[in-house]
């Protein structure tokens, strides 16, 4: 296995973890970073975890209450 299936590996794990609630938001960081520091694999590699592009909440369907209720009168 190269460095890049070993960063996999691992950070397989740490997901799982994480999922499972064993880990929080910021001990994923931390252990993902050392993970990455440990096969070699830098900060701006393309790569690397990036969990605000893959992430299930995000910004874009995010709706202020001012235009639910601007919703609902038009309805």
């Amino acid at each position: 296995m190269n460095n890049y299936e070993h960063y996999l590996s691992s950070l397989s794990m740490i997901k799982k973890m994480k999922k499972d609630g064993v880990i929080n938001d910021e001990e994923y960081q931390k252990s993902e970073s050392a993970i990455a520091e440990k096969y070699c694999i830098k900060k701006v590699s393309i790569i690397r975890a990036n969990d605000l592009i893959n992430s299930p909440f995000r910004a874009m369907y995010i709706r202020d209450e001012k235009e639910e209720k601007q919703d609902e009168e038009r309805s």
